[in-house]
């Protein structure tokens, strides 16, 4: 268990810190912006522990059927972004296209981390 809660805690300071920086460095070369508001940080922070949880579902948690094994825990994390956006629209304005944006944004990010993590699960056993 100990294991476990360390890999996801490292896991979610690798993943946020990269999406920090990545956010960053576009938000000053493409978008010309100078800062990120705190509540955006924030938002990220959530954003990221939810896909945290839901990778380590997915790890964890095996269906039989391997396609399952990602679509149900995705499809869940999804609702629950979507949730928190829908519960984020009573304290402050969400943009017009928030939605569309945190589905590309969380899929996109999710399709790479699960890529990179069945990546160095399958390699990393065959060198144990």
């Amino acid at each position: 268990m100990k294991k476990i809660i360390y890999q996801s805690c490292l896991m979610y300071c690798v993943i946020y810190t990269c999406a920090t920086i990545i956010s960053s460095i576009l938000q000053l070369t493409i978008q010309a912006k100078e800062f990120d508001s705190n509540a955006h940080i924030l938002d990220r922070a959530i954003v990221v522990l939810i896909g945290v949880c839901t990778l380590q579902i997915i790890r964890y948690l095996k269906f039989k059927n391997r396609a399952l094994n990602i679509i149900i825990p995705y499809c869940l994390s999804m609702g629950m972004i979507f949730l928190y956006v829908f519960v984020t629209g009573f304290f402050e304005e969400l943009h017009p296209n928030a939605y569309r944006d945190i589905f590309l944004n969380y899929t996109i990010g999710f399709i790479i981390v699960s890529l990179i993590a069945a990546m160095v699960e399958r390699f990393g056993n065959k060198r144990s």
